[in-house]
């Protein structure tokens, strides 16, 4: 049986160990094995030039390109059905350098306590390790969930992927977003479950399916 999502809130001390994000490894698929995984939700991707309503996704101060954006539609939305003109949701990705020092280590392990207290931090983001690869994305990053726009399929597509995000990552990214959307907190484990269900019963699924996604129902 699925386990319910949200079924029961975690504790402090569960809150604490039950980290929000993977090691910086464990975000994206090896650069050699990139072209084996098609686009998902949670891939990193140049930034196009403009939104489907026509703005330019670019700095406010200096007018250059965002420094990424993250594909946060369905994956179904993005596969072998979309159309060039179909519109993909993607949220701004920001290097963690232009925040202030102080604020880093609460983007980078997502809480922070105060007071005896452990509360969520900076709820709107979601922190991404550099891709050793990428010479523009090295160094840490983070999505901003209050930037999201869409973009067509074909202007994704032509900025180019800078990286697939592996299957354990995407259920963080998904934990997250959960969280800012519907300040809903659940536990890691229970969105894999969810996860894996759908896999399992996806039988459109493409490319290597994570080794907790392939469950057989009796």
């Amino acid at each position: 049986m699925t386990p319910e999502l949200g079924a029961q809130k975690p504790t402090r001390a569960q809150l604490i160990s039950d980290a929000w994000y993977p090691p910086p490894e464990g975000y994206w698929v090896s650069e050699a094995e990139q072209n084996q995984y098609p686009l998902r939700y949670g891939d990193l991707f140049f930034t196009p030039p403009a939104s489907t309503s026509g703005q330019r996704l670019v700095r406010a101060g200096d007018g250059q390109p965002w420094h990424g954006v993250l594909a946060l539609s369905p994956s179904c939305e993005m596969g072998a059905k979309a159309k060039p003109t179909s519109a993909i949701e993607v949220a701004r990705v920001v290097p963690l350098s232009a925040q202030p020092q102080d604020a880093q280590p609460a983007i980078i392990t997502g809480w922070q306590e105060k007071d005896g207290r452990v509360l969520i931090a900076y709820a709107h983001t979601v922190f991404l390790a550099g891709v050793p690869w990428s010479a523009g994305h090295r160094d840490g990053m983070f999505v901003n969930l209050r930037e999201t726009v869409r973009v067509s399929m074909a202007d994704l597509s032509a900025a180019g992927r800078v990286s697939a995000m592996t299957h354990d990552c995407r259920v963080c990214v998904i934990r997250r977003e959960l969280y800012y959307r519907y300040r809903w907190l659940v536990s890691r484990e229970d969105v894999q479950a969810n996860e894996a269900s759908r896999v399992s019963n996806d039988s459109d699924f493409v490319g290597p399916r994570p080794q907790w996604g392939d469950v057989r129902r009796g």
